[in-house]
């Protein structure tokens, strides 16, 4: 996402300083350097391998962490983050979580992975909380350690509710690659929420090798008028180049900026104008200034870094961890910090994405019970960034479940 705004250091500290909740008090003044032990803290998610290489994940948690320790840290004790690869692979999962307890971390933020299930079973067991993942897995969307604010499902159910209430289709296409879990996927979650929320949902299904899209346009245009995309982004570039070129009249979804980032969307020219997304973050172009002064932070660590919704989570995820470290009375352990977030009145302001208080936000999606922020901006692309369009809209209590 492009950055519209030049920062100042100077604001860029005054925030960070103020969302991990340091003060003179604490022992944290501005440009004092932590002198405590580190607390540790595990960035964890697909780094490298396909589909999914987002090294933006890690680069954000350090940012954020770097940033917070050129301020004095928590308390005076800094964050040391202790990244960790799945390596697109289960086994991957798995190895994280063994050396997420073997290295004694806090708090495990950041994720965004295919393998949730491999690795919060050992968080669960061992009390380390998983501080804002994308809830993709059942174990992510469930269990009792996993506090996100955002799933894979959320944006999807925010697109079918506002296409519906803005007459915009009533019958729709689902378009994924061929692969074992995309009938299941369809069958048990896309389609009993377009059912509940009053549109045809077909599944348009292509395979994975294929390279070109017009028969893939053709479906679309015989399901509806409307699509919803999860695929990557290169093979969404595919299909709205084919669709731009049989001139139908098509509303575009992507299913996040993971599908047609930023950068591959300027290269789309007038095929990729008037495309929708849906995220409960609050992305560059809506000019907050903790949005600007976590992407200055971003740029500051890696000038080159991809500004997408995996990186504003990860960089959430650091100060949600800095502002309930600062809170804990005692021994900042996992299970304090969890203990905290059960508890009535604890909310989590990163100014990234809405204030969110656990205790009372998460359960508004039965599907996905532990995402807590209901509340979406829709965002249509133009010039080549995803800029708002309307005003926020809260899906709690409107999906019919």
């Amino acid at each position: 996402m492009k950055l519209r705004t030049p920062l100042a250091i100077g604001a860029v500290v005054a925030t960070i300083v103020s969302l991990a909740g340091c003060s003179a008090g604490s022992g944290s003044e501005p440009g004092q350097q932590p002198a405590g032990d580190s607390l540790k803290v595990m960035v964890f998610g697909s780094f490298t391998q396909p589909p999914f290489p987002l090294k933006q994940i890690q680069t954000a948690a350090e940012a954020a962490a770097d940033e917070i320790n050129a301020n004095g840290g928590v308390n005076g004790r800094s964050i040391e983050i202790v990244p960790c690869d799945d390596q697109g692979s289960p086994n991957g999962a798995t190895n994280c979580g063994r050396q997420a307890v073997d290295d004694g971390v806090l708090a495990v933020v950041g994720a965004f992975t295919l393998f949730g299930d491999n690795i919060v079973p050992q968080l669960e067991k061992n009390g380390i909380p998983y501080l804002l993942p994308t809830a993709v897995s059942q174990q992510e969307s469930t269990s009792k350690v996993s506090f996100p604010v955002f799933s894979s499902g959320g944006p999807f159910a925010a697109a079918l509710y506002d296409l519906k209430q803005r007459n915009l289709c009533t019958t729709a296409a689902q378009i994924s690659p061929e692969s074992a879990s995309a009938d299941g996927n369809f069958t048990n979650f896309f389609k009993p929420v377009a059912d509940k929320i009053g549109i045809n949902l077909t599944n348009v299904l292509f395979p994975a090798t294929t390279t070109d899209f017009l028969s893939v346009a053709s479906q679309m245009t015989d399901a509806g008028n409307c699509g919803i995309y999860g695929v990557g982004s290169q093979q969404a570039a595919g299909i709205l180049t084919a669709l731009s070129q049989s001139n139908a009249k098509y509303t575009s979804v992507m299913g996040s900026t993971l599908v047609l980032p930023e950068p591959t969307l300027a290269q789309l020219g007038k095929a990729g104008q008037g495309l929708y997304t849906y995220s409960d973050f609050y992305f560059p172009s809506t000019g907050k200034k903790a949005v600007l002064d976590a992407v200055a932070a971003m740029k500051k660590k890696d000038s080159n870094v991809v500004v997408d919704e995996t990186a504003l989570n990860s960089y959430a995820g650091v100060l949600a961890f800095a502002q309930l470290a600062g809170k804990v009375s005692g021994e900042v352990t996992g299970q304090a910090l969890i203990d905290l977030l059960n508890t009535p009145g604890t909310v989590i302001d990163t100014g990234l994405f809405p204030p969110v208080d656990f205790t009372k936000d998460a359960g508004y999606f039965p599907l996905s019970p532990r995402t807590a922020v209901s509340t979406f901006q829709r965002y249509v692309s133009k010039d080549g960034s995803y800029v708002p369009d309307g005003e926020p809209f809260d899906i709690s209590g409107k999906l019919g479940f």
